[in-house]
């Protein structure tokens, strides 16, 4: 990364992390749009009817087919972005620069936040009372948090250089301050 301020981020953490929170807030910070996967799909579900018969998939914690994540979020990548809850695999990472790449817009960087599993439970709790999220069931949440755990350390390497890591804990001001922190150091 660089020292300018960056254009296009994405930011990894594992489900209940604080990506959506912090990704707004860095949006708002940086001026970018914020772009969020699960948003686009719960969207596509409640407002559009689901027409990518994905709402077993995102209620049972199941990952979406690549096209169709696709699908509803490539549009929406031009110019400036914070974009999260994407990519969370190798495939989806790659296909990512590649399309960043031949727009000669590539990836500033990727931010990952890094919380105990105590902590994510205790939030995932709160926000399932809070926002009634079908995929914050117990089950659910403990097959997306292995899923995360499975394939973060490809995604670290696959961002190699270009990665952030930083601690989600504490007042979202406070993880926004080490957020911007860690990208000003690089």
């Amino acid at each position: 990364m660089t020292s300018r301020r960056p254009d296009r981020l994405v930011i990894l953490g594992p489900p209940a992390s604080g990506k959506g929170t912090q990704g707004e807030l860095l949006a708002e910070r940086l001026g970018a749009p914020h772009l969020s996967a699960g948003e686009l799909l719960r969207r596509s579900i409640e407002v559009d009817g689901d027409p990518h018969d994905v709402k077993s998939a995102v209620s049972s914690g199941e990952r979406v087919p690549d096209d169709v994540i696709e699908e509803l979020l490539l549009p929406e990548l031009s110019g400036r972005f914070v974009l999260e809850g994407y990519p969370r695999s190798s495939t989806q990472a790659q296909r990512l620069d590649r399309l960043l790449d031949e727009r000669d817009r590539p990836l500033d960087g990727a931010v990952e936040l890094e919380l105990d599993d105590e902590t994510l439970v205790v939030r995932m709790v709160l926000r399932a009372d809070a926002e009634h999220r079908t995929d914050d069931r117990p089950d659910v949440f403990i097959r997306r948090l292995e899923d995360y755990r499975r394939d973060i350390a490809v995604l670290r390497r696959h961002y190699d250089g270009r990665l952030v890591q930083v601690d989600g804990t504490g007042s979202e001001d406070e993880v926004l301050d080490r957020i911007l922190a860690a990208l000003s150091a690089r």
